[in-house]
Order: C-alpha cells, then structure tokens, then sequence
C-alpha cells in the first residue's frame, strides 16, 4: 500500500494547524469533523483526525488558520492514539496549498545547511527557507533576515514563524575531536545554534549544535546516543514554531571531561526525500 512516505514531494514542516475535514462516511452519511495536522507538505499532510476513515477517501479540508482548503485523497493510516487516527492524506490538486505557506523545489543539497519556516514582517507572507551557514548564525544573532519577498517584490525583513529567543550556553572549551581528525567530505564552521533531535529512544531533545556543515553537524547532549542510531534532525529549532526534520544518523559519540556531557557527530541521510 502506498503511504505517506511514498508521496513526499517536499520539506516537510512538523507544525500543528486546526482544520475541519469534511466528507461521507462509507453508509453514505455526511461529516465535519474538528481535526489538526501534525506535519503539513506542499502537497499533503500527515493529519490526527477523530473519525476513522478508509484508504482512497475523498475529503475537504480546511486549514482555519488561514481559511482556505483543499480536496484530499486518504493515502493511508499511520497510526492511532486515544483521541484519535493519524492519517496521510495528498491534496488532488496539485496547486492546492491551504497552509499558505510557499515551499522551494527540493533540487540538490547545494549550500544548504538548515531549513527553517520564516515569515515576511511586511506582508505576513510565510515561506520555507533554504539557508547556509551565514545566513544561519545572522538569523540566530538577529532574531530577523533580510532577504527577497516575492509578494512584495523588494528585500524585507524576516523572521522565524515562532521565535521564543533563547541566550546559547557559553561557548565551550575546544576539544580534540575524534571526528576531526577523518577526511569530512563537507567542511564545517563552527556555530552555536539551538537544533532539535528526534529519536525513538529519547525522544525530542533540544541540544547546541558545536559546528554545521550541508552534509551533518556536532551537537552536545547529557543522553548517550549510540553509533549507528537513525534520528531526526531540525536546524535552527523555534519551539512552537514550524520546524523541518531531516532524517540522519549518529556518526560517531565522544564523552567529554566536563561532567556527563557527550558530543555526537550526525550525518544527513543521503536522498532523505523518495
């Protein structure tokens, strides 16, 4: 069967949206139900809905936050919890965006070393960005970038959709990394920015990144991570906001002096978007 995974065609954003989906149920009746996105995609979402619905559906729905909507195919269950069914569904349309939220083609890695959800302050225009590394650190000691809006055709002002700013901890000591004595393939600067780390194991953690590079980072965490793991990773992180994961996995872990620290080197999956 196919599922959500198959049809991903885009960043995906992991932000909570209220939306009413609408449709018949199999004996024919109608429905409007109160529902809400757990991770939104230019051309689906991965949705909690109260009412079980089938593979193959057809549904409206309806992002309340912006007041628009879009007619949705059920691509297939994902799993459940006590107040409801996680679904993916993909919109029929394929110019159909409720979110109002503008995504940039995937293309190739390029310079990018994180992606972030940023929100023009002229316009309100909300927009997935591809930054490098420059970029990052300007937004992180800025809380704003300025960059081209399309809706206002000029350079504005823009900021993360959600941003609770957080003083990064003192810059630690330097250490002699195991990592960096490797031949890297990509090189990395080092920057301290706030990222978040999702793992079967633990959860979401929100760590300090040491550097950064398009191909991985090096963060610091009190959890043992262990070599080989598969995780998520979101640079730079807002709490609340709109933020977009990456799979990767756990290059390599060192223990530090400092107490019970330990540093993780994280390689991007290759080809993370079928």
């Amino acid at each position: 069967m196919e599922t959500y995974e198959d049809v991903r065609r885009s960043d995906r954003i992991a932000l909570q949206l209220p939306i009413r989906v609408a449709g018949t149920d199999a004996m024919g009746a109608s429905f409007v139900d109160e529902a809400k996105t757990v991770v939104i995609a230019r051309h689906g979402a991965r949705i909690l809905s109260p009412r079980k619905l089938v593979p193959d559906q057809e549904i409206s729905v309806r992002c309340l936050t912006t007041g628009l909507e879009g007619d949705a195919r059920v691509v297939g269950q994902i799993g459940e919890e006590l107040d409801g069914y996680y679904y993916g569904i993909s919109f029929l349309n394929p110019e159909a965006n409720p979110w109002g939220i503008e995504f940039p083609p995937l293309g190739g890695p390029g310079e990018v070393v994180g992606r972030v959800v940023l929100q023009c302050l002229a316009c309100q225009t909300l927009e997935v960005a591809h930054l490098d590394e420059f970029e990052i650190e300007v937004l992180e000691a800025n809380r704003a970038l300025t960059r081209y809006c399309m809706r206002c055709t000029q350079s504005t002002l823009w900021k993360k959709s959600a941003d609770e700013p957080t003083a990064p901890p003192p810059a630690a000591a330097p250490v002699q990394e195991a990592e960096s004595r490797e031949k890297r393939r990509e090189p990395r600067r080092e920057l301290r920015v706030q990222a978040c780390i999702r793992s079967v194991e633990f959860g979401d953690e929100v760590v300090w990144t040491r550097n950064i590079s398009r191909g991985g980072l090096c963060f610091e965490s009190r959890y043992h991570y262990a070599q080989g793991w598969k995780i998520e990773v979101a640079v730079p992180y807002s709490p609340g906001g709109g933020n977009i994961f990456l799979p990767a996995r756990i290059a390599r872990t060192q223990a530090l002096r400092q107490g019970d620290v330990v540093l993780c080197g994280v390689s991007y999956l290759r080809n993370p978007h079928p």
